[in-house]
């Protein structure tokens, strides 16, 4: 360095200084950081005997309980604004419509700081933010303190868990959708009832599930539906369903209309069933008209990324009024309905998340899952608010979306409350 001129030497110490710093903002904010993309359900994992976990319910949970105590409460309880208050301010009312994930295992870090300035309507958490469940009590506690703290409505925290390799977190739920044909209705629903447990006790009050899919050979959905008997299927959803209730969680079965004869998954790129509209009601939907209506309804459901021949074969369902219409209307669903992953959508649909979010809207949905990254959710949010204050979108279609999450989050408030958790 000696034998450099003084103008070399400090060209060399800026850069050396330019390395740092660069280095240091990579490892605050980039790395493992919520701008990667995120995924809708979560990885696959192993069973019990193939070793990282095991033990009783109890000692799965003891670690996290004490963390757990931490997210009771929430934020603000106060009713969704109206179409007038909507488009007056359409930011804050559009965050509400949103369900959101990140990466990371800490609960700190950009995400919650987003979280604290735009108050959404949901957080999914993923394998992404998971190593053990102690780190999923945390967050979810963090989650809970930020939205008290800002006044905001309390998000509603979901996972996806349906059981074994189709679960985001590893060795946490039981194998609940396996061997139905062998398993009864009681064993089915204590099934569900104990995976919700473990959910609520780490303060997620929302499963991603059952899976409702009729399984066909080869199709995406073996290995994750429940059987290839329609009846079958109906019948385990169902117990599912009641379980995940009676343990203090909502269930979200999807996904509407049935993927079960897709060539692909949907998560891939374009997927089409070849199957028409009455043969569809017939097989695919019977799952879902299990539980669309009565004393048995599910609170929400969730829609597919697949198209359909019955339909427009060229359509995500989850962008598609008519494949809403056949849920609300034919099926009589009165609950909250959640989109597919819209940056899997655009999979199929070459368009933007922003594109695939206003169309979602406007087709009936209701919540808007976009797991991430930030990029792709900024876009999603801004492209709402800007339809909305274009009037592209209306607010009254906003509003109702809004009502509906409510009637969810007020759903989910007990389940924010820890369980106790017998021996």
């Amino acid at each position: 360095m000696s034998s450099l001129a003084p103008r070399q030497r400090l060209v060399v110490l800026l850069a050396a200084v330019a390395l740092v710093l660069g280095g240091c903002i990579y490892l605050l904010f980039f790395r493992d950081g919520d701008d990667s993309p995120v995924v809708e359900a979560g990885s696959r994992f192993g069973r019990e005997d193939e070793g990282g976990g095991g033990g009783s319910l109890l000692d799965t949970l003891a670690p996290v309980l004490g963390a757990t105590q931490r997210a009771r409460g929430g934020g603000s309880d106060a009713p969704p604004p109206s179409a007038g208050e909507i488009l007056r301010s359409p930011g804050a009312a559009v965050a509400g419509l949103f369900m959101v994930g990140f990466r990371g295992t800490e609960p700190r870090g950009d995400f919650f700081r987003r979280l604290r300035a735009r108050p959404f309507g949901g957080a999914l958490l993923s394998e992404h933010n998971y190593d053990e469940p102690s780190q999923l009590a945390a967050i979810t506690a963090r989650i809970q303190e930020i939205a008290r703290d800002a006044r905001h409505p309390a998000p509603i925290v979901a996972a996806q868990q349906q059981g074994d390799e189709f679960s985001a977190f590893r060795n946490l739920a039981p194998d609940a959708q396996a061997d139905v044909g062998a398993r009864s209705t009681s064993e089915m629903r204590a099934s569900a009832r104990a995976a919700g447990e473990q959910l609520r006790a780490l303060g997620i009050s929302m499963n991603l599930a059952p899976n409702a899919d009729v399984a066909v050979a080869g199709g995406p959905a073996q290995g994750r539906s429940f059987s290839d008997s329609p009846s079958r299927v109906a019948r385990a959803v169902k117990a599912s369903v009641a379980g995940l209730r009676r343990a203090g969680v909502v269930a979200a079965p999807g996904p509407f209309p049935g993927e079960g004869a897709a060539s692909q998954d949907p998560s891939t790129g374009p997927a089409p069933v070849g199957v028409g509209l009455e043969a569809l009601r017939e097989g695919d939907m019977k799952p879902f008209a299990a539980v669309a209506s009565g004393p048995d309804a599910a609170p929400a459901m969730q829609m597919s990324n697949a198209i359909y021949v019955a339909f427009d074969s060229v359509t995500p369902a989850t962008l598609l009024p008519e494949a809403v219409d056949e849920l609300r209307g034919r099926l009589k669903f009165k609950g909250t309905i959640v989109s597919a992953d819209l940056v899997a959508t655009t999979a199929t649909t070459g368009g933007s998340v922003g594109e695939a979010a206003v169309a979602a809207l406007k087709a009936g949905v209701d919540m808007l899952l976009v797991p991430g990254g930030r990029a792709q959710q900024d876009e999603a949010y801004r492209a709402v608010v800007a339809a909305v204050a274009s009037r592209a979108l209306s607010a009254e279609r906003v509003s109702a979306a809004l009502k509906r999450i409510a009637e969810l989050r007020r759903l989910t408030r007990d389940a924010r409350e820890p369980i106790q958790v017998e021996a």
